[in-house]
């Protein structure tokens, strides 16, 4: 008997999940390889990092979602390079992996655009160990600053968040619920107009995706919420407790959030192919690259256009899951003899929560929902994203429970040294 076809898929993200999810069925032998044994639910690392869900709600084992699909294997490995003449991946842990069929769903990394200290002092929330990191990073501050009210007036409690997009405007809303709410209560000796949150924005708008109606409700409800959103502001330099804007202006701030960009993995630079926006990999009509069309893109590290509007589309979770999964049933239609097909994407809309009971969601053909209507919406939807039943019902339980009583019970600090 030949050996069966060979699929390596690289990363456990949305794109590799879904991408292997479409093999079930396939005559091939499928290898997830992840540099973490875990999947994470990206869209909700804010609500880790601000102490409303638990760890185990956004990570969950890779091994465990394919129970159900013998012919698939899960590595945890750092990959090294990728051969695509010779069709071999290399890693820093296992021997090099061949393939007949290549999924890149790698994902992407932070872009400090070129920002002194950003690298070392800013808190991005991409991984898992970001969210992890920051959270222990707040509770800190506000431990020290209750032992020593001399910080307080250092900035020991100020944040800065840098950028406007979901990422910025929801991590933004979420720490302000957790100072104005829980740290009140906690912390009742300090004075809460000494913990500032400040919204930083190149732009002109918050949300700029958003028509302008939307961008303004989210402005009114972020201030409402005590942040001080600052537009066509620029962060020239980070240190560990000040932010230099390029307007001269000196921020003291012992946290800047990060949520300003991304970039595409850096592998995709060393493969030989031309890219778009300097780490992007463009993909033919059906996700495949050019001149390798045994070689698929999803998610992040992809440059890929909707075949409907002919814009390349966002880096969100729904665009690397839906490419994942056509790149996967691509594959298994090649296997069966058959044609591949172009992508296209389902625009579900785009949305974002600025805190309780208020969100905004703009859906195709210029509807758009706020406030408690567009939260519940959203909910729903992110709900429905999520991994495995258990997850979503750990996440109801959290967000029904902090929604009656404001409580966040995971704002605790386990240090790996005690």
């Amino acid at each position: 008997m030949p050996d069966r076809s060979r699929v390596v898929i690289l990363g456990g993200g949305f794109g590799g999940v879904g991408a292997a999810k479409k093999l079930k069925h396939a005559d091939a032998d499928v290898v997830l390889v992840d540099e973490h044994d875990y999947h994470t639910f990206q869209p909700l690392l804010y609500q880790v990092a601000t102490d409303l869900i638990e760890t185990s709600t956004v990570g969950h084992p890779l091994r465990d979602l394919f129970h159900d699909q013998p012919n698939v294997a899960v590595h945890e490995a750092t990959v090294n390079g990728i051969d695509m003449e010779n069709r071999k991946v290399s890693f820093k842990e296992m021997a090099p992996e061949t393939y007949d069929h290549l999924v890149l769903a790698l994902g992407a990394t932070v872009n400090y655009f070129g920002v002194p200290g950003a690298d070392e002092h800013a808190f991005p929330l991409y991984t898992l160990p970001d969210a992890m990191r920051l959270r222990k990073h707040v509770l800190e501050r506000w431990e020290a600053a209750d032992r020593d009210p001399g910080l307080i007036d250092d900035g020991a409690l100020n944040v800065v968040v840098v950028g406007a997009g979901p990422t910025g405007v929801e991590s933004a809303g979420a720490l302000a619920e957790l100072y104005r709410t829980n740290f009140s209560e906690d912390f009742p000796k300090v004075p809460q107009d000494k913990a500032g949150l400040i919204l930083v924005e190149a732009g002109d708008a918050v949300l700029p995706m958003f028509k302008k109606s939307l961008q303004d409700y989210a402005k009114k409800a972020l201030e409402k919420r005590t942040v001080e959103v600052r537009l066509g502001e620029v962060v020239e330099k980070i240190e560990a407790t000040r932010v230099h804007l390029k307007s001269g202006e000196v921020i003291d701030a012992h946290t800047l959030v990060w949520g300003a960009g991304l970039q595409a993995n850096p592998l995709a630079q060393g493969l030989g192919l031309q890219l778009q926006h300097g780490s992007r990999i463009p993909t033919e009509p059906d996700l495949s690259v050019a001149g390798h069309p045994e070689v698929f893109i999803a998610g992040d590290i992809g440059w890929i256009t909707d075949q409907k509007t002919k814009k390349v589309l966002p880096q969100l979770g729904s665009v690397a899951l839906q490419a994942g999964e056509h790149a996967g049933a691509n594959i298994a239609r090649r296997l069966d003899g058959k044609d591949t097909e172009p992508f296209k994407y389902l625009d579900k809309g785009t949305m974002a929560t600025i805190g309780r009971k208020a969100a905004v969601v703009q859906m195709p053909r210029g509807r758009s929902m706020t406030g408690r209507t567009a939260w519940l919406g959203w909910g729903a939807v992110h709900l429905a994203l999520l991994s495995t039943g258990e997850a979503k019902a750990r996440a109801v339980l959290n967000w029904v429970w902090a929604g009656f009583t404001h409580e966040r019970p995971g704002r605790i600090r386990v240090d790996e040294d005690e």
